[in-house]
C-alpha cells in the first residue's frame, strides 16, 4: 500500500460503497466514522470488511502527513434502516474517559499502527489482511469497546508469530520501530521496555527473578492485559519495546509460565542460534 495517494485510496473506496447499501464502518470504541468511511455504506459484509481494509490504509496515509492523526477501531455494523438507526455487531459498553485509558490506548494503535506499516513497508499484505480478517472477528465477540484496541495487539501478535519465519518478525519489529516515537538506547533494554509499558497501563508490575539487567534470564510481570490465545501469551509489546532499545541481539520472550500475580518469563538471545524472536511466546504449564 506504501506509494498510493490519498486520492487513489479514496476513489478506491468509492468503488466500494453503495448508497443503499446495509453495512457501515465506524470505530466500535467510539461510535465515531471519520473520514474516509463517513457516510458510506457497504451492500454486504464481505464488501465492508474490504472497506475497513482501505479504511486503514488510508489513515495510516494520512498519519504519514500528520503523525497526530488518531487510530480508530474499525469494525463492520449493519443497519436495516438509516444512518441514525445504527445496530452494533456486538453488544458493546461504555467507552472509558479515564486519562489511564486513554494512553493504553493510545499505545496499542501506536504500536499496531506502526507494525501495520512495516508490514506494507515490506511488502506482508498477506499478514495485513490475515490481521484484520481475525480482528474484525474478535470484535464481534468483544463486548467491552475498551478491549478492543487489546484485541488487535493480541490479533497482531498471534498472527506474526503464526505466519512470519523469525528473520521476517526481526525485520517487521525493526521496521516498525522507525515508525514509533523516537527512544535511546539502553544497557537494561528488558528493564527500559517493562518500564514502559509499566507507564502506559500494558502491565500492572514487573520483576527480575533470574540473572542480571544487563542480561536476563527471567522476569515476572504483574497484571498483563493480554491473555493467552491459542497456547501461547501475546508478548508482541514487550518483543517491539525491547528491539526498538538494543543495538546489537536483544534478549526476548522464550516461554511463559502462570504464577499467582502474573506470568513469570524465561528470556533468551535472539538471534538463529540462540532462541527465536516471538511475538506470541508458548505457555509453559
Amino acid at each position: 500500500m506504501i506509494g498510493r495517494t490519498l486520492t487513489d485510496i479514496r476513489a478506491e473506496l468509492e468503488g466500494l460503497a453503495e448508497p443503499s447499501g446495509e453495512y457501515y464502518v465506524q470505530c466500535g470504541r467510539t461510535g465515531e466514522r471519520p473520514v474516509p468511511v463517513d457516510g458510506r455504506r457497504f451492500p454486504d459484509r464481505e464488501t465492508a470488511v474490504q472497506a475497513v481494509r482501505v479504511a486503514h490504509a488510508y489513515r495510516a496515509t494520512l498519519r504519514r502527513y500528520d503523525p497526530r492523526a488518531p487510530w480508530y477501531d474499525f469494525v463492520v455494523c449493519e443497519s436495516d434502516a438509516g444512518p441514525s438507526d445504527r445496530a452494533w455487531s456486538f453488544p458493546p459498553t461504555a467507552a472509558s474517559e479515564s486519562p489511564s485509558q486513554r494512553a493504553l490506548v493510545a499505545y496499542c494503535h501506536d504500536l499496531a499502527g506502526a507494525v501495520f506499516e512495516a508490514l506494507s513497508a515490506s511488502d506482508h499484505a498477506g499478514v495485513e489482511r490475515a490481521v484484520m480478517d481475525e480482528y474484525l472477528a474478535a470484535a464481534e465477540r468483544t463486548p467491552d469497546r475498551d478491549r478492543l484496541c487489546l484485541q488487535l495487539l493480541a490479533t497482531m501478535a498471534t498472527e506474526l508469530q503464526s505466519r512470519l519465519p523469525e528473520p521476517a518478525r526481526a525485520d517487521a519489529l525493526q521496521r516498525a520501530s522507525a515508525h514509533l516515537p523516537a527512544t535511546e538506547g539502553s544497557a537494561r533494554p528488558v528493564r527500559a521496555a517493562l518500564a514502559h509499558l509499566r507507564s502506559v497501563g500494558l502491565i500492572g508490575g514487573f520483576a527480575l527473578v533470574d540473572g542480571h539487567w544487563d542480561r536476563p534470564r527471567a522476569v515476572t510481570v504483574r497484571g498483563y492485559e493480554l491473555q493467552p490465545r491459542e497456547g501461547r501469551l501475546p508478548t508482541l509489546p514487550l518483543s517491539a519495546e525491547t528491539v526498538r532499545r538494543t543495538a546489537g541481539s536483544p534478549r526476548v520472550a522464550a516461554t511463559a509460565t502462570p504464577v499467582d500475580d502474573g506470568w513469570r518469563i524465561s528470556l533468551s538471545a535472539a538471534g538463529p542460534t540462540a532462541g527465536s524472536l516471538d511475538t506470541a511466546t508458548p505457555v509453559d504449564g
